[in-house]
């Protein structure tokens, strides 16, 4: 897979609200812990853009899941 594919599922994998591993993340994808997390940042940048609603978090286990929140204007 390419760039373009693995942010695309990345992404999609985050969406689906369940708690993403990064370790076996990286292995089912073959990347690096690193290049997994550039690819992470660019989804944040997307995020915070285009303002989404959305942030990542992650737990001490190395689980990310995407989390939605209401802005009020």
């Amino acid at each position: 897979m390419n760039k373009p594919e693995i942010l695309l599922f990345l992404f999609y994998r985050l969406l689906n609200g369940k708690p993403l591993n990064k370790s076996a993340f990286c292995c089912d994808m073959k990347l690096s812990e690193r290049t997994f997390y550039r690819y992470l940042s660019d989804i944040r940048n997307f995020c915070t853009e285009f303002a989404t609603g959305m942030e990542i978090s992650a737990d001490t286990d190395g689980n990310y899941t995407l989390k939605r929140f209401c802005c009020k204007i």
